[in-house]
């Protein structure tokens, strides 16, 4: 998320679970978030609309990140919290005691660990799951809301949403050669023209990540699941 909200940086700290997902609170005011969908739970901001605003997450191998920004810093290890690194696997079937016993509610639609992306535009959401997006790079076209929307997929964990339109035009994708193409240009994975007559565009960023079906269905209960 961008952490400044109304001119304020906030900086979080973990607080525990709620429906299935860890909360943070913020050192400013002591306020409970949740890190699925930036909202307030409780404390003095909870009530007064406030929101975190996504930001695009590229998920990604680190030998195709360092590729492309070979100038990236990357967080150090912190020996004294050696004891709480863990490997985590996204997608590995099982989920913890204690996330379990803080859902609300359990959405038997896909498996619990089932991988989408998880895509919200307005007041409708949907999630693909990444099995359905065809285990290579991809497009997708689809409507969400009313509103077109196109997904980009590399085939294996990584995919987000955009929306298509460009200057009232609705642009049509398709993939060459594993390279995302419209309009006569080429467009990397975070919806900018790398080349072409549009190089320098960049597409509107539809809120949407990879997660897992649980969390995804307990904060969006009425989600639609795409199916191909």
């Amino acid at each position: 998320f961008d952490p400044v909200v109304d001119g304020t940086r906030y900086t979080f700290d973990v607080a525990g679970l709620y429906n299935g997902v860890f909360v943070m609170k913020d050192r400013q005011t002591g306020s409970v978030w949740t890190h699925f969908d930036g909202t307030v739970l409780t404390g003095p901001l909870a009530g007064e609309g406030v929101r975190l605003d996504y930001l695009p997450l590229i998920h990604t191998r680190w030998e195709d990140w360092r590729a492309e920004h070979p100038e990236t810093k990357v967080l150090d290890w912190y020996p004294e919290f050696a004891d709480r690194y863990r490997l985590v696997i996204p997608g590995r079937q099982g989920l913890g005691p204690n996330f379990q016993r803080s859902l609300l509610g359990v959405d038997e639609r896909l498996p619990e660990n089932t991988l989408v992306l998880g895509v919200e535009l307005g007041e409708s959401s949907r999630a693909y799951p990444l099995d359905e997006l065809g285990g290579v790079p991809a497009v997708l076209a689809d409507q969400l809301g009313g509103a077109p929307v196109v997904i980009f997929t590399d085939g294996n964990d990584f995919a987000l949403a955009y929306s298509p339109v460009v200057d009232g035009e609705t642009l049509r994708f398709t993939v060459e050669g594993g390279r995302f193409t419209a309009a006569g240009s080429e467009w990397d994975r975070t919806g900018r023209a790398v080349s072409g007559p549009l190089a320098g565009t960049r597409l509107d960023f539809v809120t949407s990540f990879v997660t897992e079906w649980y969390g995804w269905a307990a904060y969006h209960p009425d989600t639609t699941i795409y199916q191909s």
